[in-house]
């Protein structure tokens, strides 16, 4: 079974949210990793290709606490491990203006996630 990650990107980066995969809970964080020139100049990034990138981290939610399973530089297309899960990501195109701000800007994350 795969589904969809909720990432809203209009919400903006950096990002976290809860998601339960069968009978567990997880924390999610992305957040985008890129220079300041690149941000000066403006426009949208293009995450999965070269020079800016985005950033997933996966902690897995268990009694004692947070158990952290992942963080890591997404490639377009590679699974990532995380625990029981898999994460893909297919695009991840966000705009400057989603960088630590909310909007509508053309910014679009599209991944998924599965058992692994």
């Amino acid at each position: 079974m795969r589904l969809s990650l909720p990432v809203n990107a209009d919400e903006g980066f950096p990002q976290s949210f809860r998601l339960r995969f069968g009978d567990r809970l997880y924390w999610i964080e992305l957040y985008v990793n890129a220079d300041e020139e690149t941000v000066s100049a403006g426009g949208v990034l293009d995450l999965l290709g070269t020079g800016p990138f985005l950033v997933v981290a996966v902690a897995r939610e268990d009694p004692a606490g947070l158990v952290p399973l992942v963080r890591r530089k997404v490639v377009r297309d590679l699974p990532c491990p995380a625990g029981e899960l898999e994460l893909t990501f297919h695009e991840a195109r966000v705009h400057v203006r989603n960088l630590n701000g909310a909007g509508g800007f053309g910014s679009t994350v599209l991944a998924g996630v599965g058992p692994r």
